[in-house]
């Protein structure tokens, strides 16, 4: 039988891919006692009973549905792992009402790592774990200009967080020089908070 803690463990890992061992004690279990004893404990059961796999080749293990969404030695795990702690620095001041993971909105337009709602506010966001050339960069960024055209979005209004249009948010080491400009680029989000002053 199912509890309802293992029921969100498997949503998340339905949506994000797959998660390590620490991320899901963060998500579910940091507020007990002994979350690391307990996270292991329920994965342990979670697995046992044919909900979930493991990578165990690694430290702590990185867990899958089962049957799982993704190869376990996938070249994107780092990618999606980067995903989730994304999320969890976001929900350290307020839990995004909206999160989904690469959704698709068609060839002619772009696919971003997240589309989210948080704090009222609609992110476009890119995780830049690789460095990309500016050309490739810019490339990504003109397919959102051509969504946000045909949406009939205004994107010059984004660096002042004032819009009702998504704003486009871009989380890397360093960032782009950039043709189109009003494009958040931060390196996390506790960053981000504090340069653009936007109130939680």
């Amino acid at each position: 039988m199912l509890k309802s803690r293992d029921k969100k463990i498997l949503e998340a890992l339905e949506l994000f891919r797959c998660m390590k061992r620490d991320q899901i004690k963060e998500l579910f279990f940091k507020d007990l006692k002994n979350p690391i004893t307990a996270t292991n404990i329920v994965l342990k059961r979670l697995r046992r009973d044919g909900y979930i796999e493991a990578k165990t080749n690694v430290q702590p293990y990185i867990y899958f549905l089962n049957p799982s969404t993704v190869k376990k030695e996938s070249q994107k795990l780092n990618h999606y792992l980067s995903i989730v702690d994304f999320y969890i620095q976001l929900c350290e001041f307020q839990v995004p009402t909206e999160f989904q993971v690469e959704k698709r909105y068609g060839n002619r337009f772009m696919q971003p790592d997240i589309f989210m709602e948080w704090n009222k506010k609609l992110f476009f966001v890119e995780i830049q774990r690789s460095r990309y050339t500016t050309e490739i960069m810019d490339e990504k960024i003109q397919r959102y200009i051509d969504y946000f055209n045909y949406k009939g979005w205004n994107l010059y209004s984004s660096n002042k967080l004032d819009s009702d249009s998504p704003f486009i948010w871009i989380v890397s080491k360093s960032p782009y020089q950039l043709r189109t400009k009003n494009i958040i680029q931060t390196t996390n989000v506790q960053e981000f908070l504090k340069h653009y002053n936007f109130q939680i």
